[in-house]
């Protein structure tokens, strides 16, 4: 049997079905720089083979769909470095995005919020939060690294404009779904708070607090 080469066209199709598999059904275009051609992208925009997500990130229409598909196109969007390659901690989810991958639901999100670095620039509305995140202080929740919850607590009780109830109602949903309990999350806010002005340093004390404040609305 003789060989065959492949024709470009499948050579390139093939390269962006690769990183679409392990990233949700979605490809940066960065990540396709030197691959594969702006024309053939947009053939197979024409032929409704893939579609824009935000700009600079497409979707293959035939993939999945991821169900926080702009924060993890923004995410995705950050550096071209396929997804499964990535550093756990080099750009996280947190603060209110955060609490929307948890389903939290009390501190609805303003844009899109990270903490980390991000190596390529990301659209408006999407604020990087430059505090480095620790490896023990993530948690991956459907494909993305997020905040854990002791750290999104106190990220979002650092100056973000909720108030004790509203961070006690966060505080009960991370524990009634099965994220923390209420010794973990006491335990680790008491680490959180140490060192951030402004803050109590007893953690279980403050979590205390928040969770009765939330119980009287």
């Amino acid at each position: 049997m003789k060989g065959f080469t492949r024709s470009r066209p499948v050579s390139e199709f093939a390269r962006i079905c690769a990183l679409a598999e392990g990233q949700h059904g979605l490809v940066g275009i960065s990540q396709l720089r030197g691959e594969v051609t702006e024309q053939i992208l947009t053939q197979w925009q024409d032929a409704e083979i893939v579609e824009p997500v935000i700009d600079g990130v497409i979707r293959v229409r035939a993939g999945a769909r991821h169900p926080h598909q702009t924060v993890y196109a923004t995410w995705l969007l950050a550096e071209a470095t396929p997804a499964w390659e990535r550093s756990l901690t080099a750009l996280v989810i947190s603060h209110r995005s955060a609490a929307e991958l948890y389903g939290a639901g009390t501190a609805a999100p303003e844009g899109i919020e990270l903490s980390g670095r991000a190596r390529n620039s990301l659209p408006a509305g999407v604020t990087v939060h430059p505090r480095s995140v620790r490896e023990d202080e993530c948690v991956v929740v459907e494909g993305l690294p997020v905040t854990g919850p002791a750290r999104t607590l106190a990220d979002l009780a650092d100056r973000q404009g909720l108030d004790l109830s509203d961070l006690g109602r966060l505080a009960r949903s991370f524990i009634s779904q099965g994220w923390t309990t209420i010794e973990q999350l006491g335990a680790e806010l008491t680490e959180q708070f140490a060192g951030r002005a402004g803050q109590d340093q007893d953690g279980s004390a403050w979590l205390s607090a928040a969770l009765d404040a939330a119980a009287k609305g």
